[in-house]
């Protein structure tokens, strides 16, 4: 399935952004604290596209919104079992984590992908936890996966973005988040996913302008 518009997105959220500032401002669920952690966000996202070794295709790479939505989460609440899925040159790997190791919180986040050199994508410290997919079984793996763990505070989606991996995945995440869980993710305009479940499954969602996508944020 092709991309959906704004006008589509918009029938199924409670508010829509053009930066994590008003986001964070409107919706405090987010962190009381988030707008103090900003520019400490944006400061470490320069740092990182400036340095970090490419592994594969840059235009994966998140954006400045996503990383700093990702980090200021993170750093603002208090958070045990994080999900990531996709990544790539492993920018929201190193926000996540480089907010964790700061905190100096022991929350396991577990990334998964289908290619095996992003897991040298984090070499830092902290409970950082790489599982890597078979193309041909990764629903199945992800589930095995997912359902072994404890109960999930934030689930973040930037793999995958086809129509039936989206679907698959919101669905995944609904089930395995705690109540007043988050889910994140990146290209929400890429299928028709984001607009059918966003809330139908959760309590409230929000979507956030980046420099050329959106983002979703939901709250279970």
């Amino acid at each position: 399935m092709d991309g959906v518009s704004l006008n589509y997105l918009s029938k199924s959220t409670n508010g829509i952004f053009l930066s994590i500032e008003t986001l964070v401002n409107s919706v405090p669920e987010i962190a009381d604290n988030a707008l103090n952690n900003l520019d400490d966000a944006r400061n470490f996202y320069s740092k990182i596209v400036n340095e970090k070794k490419k592994i594969t295709n840059t235009r994966w790479n998140a954006e400045l919104q996503l990383f700093s939505l990702l980090y200021v989460i993170t750093k603002s609440k208090n958070l045990e079992v994080i999900i990531e899925t996709g990544v790539a040159n492993g920018l929201t790997t190193n926000a996540i984590m480089q907010a964790l190791v700061i905190s100096n919180s022991s929350c396991a986040l577990h990334s998964f992908d289908v290619l095996p050199e992003t897991k040298k994508a984090y070499i830092g410290e902290g409970n950082w936890n790489f599982h890597l997919l078979s193309s041909k079984k990764a629903h199945k793996q992800i589930v095995k996966t997912v359902m072994q763990l404890p109960k999930v505070d934030l689930w973040v989606h930037d793999s995958n973005h086809g129509y039936r991996w989206q679907k698959f995945e919101y669905q995944l995440a609904f089930s395995r988040l705690r109540k007043g869980g988050i889910l994140i993710s990146d290209d929400i305009d890429a299928s028709p996913a984001w607009g059918e479940l966003a809330k139908t499954l959760f309590r409230e969602s929000f979507i956030v302008f980046d420099s050329r996508k959106f983002i979703g944020i939901a709250f279970k």
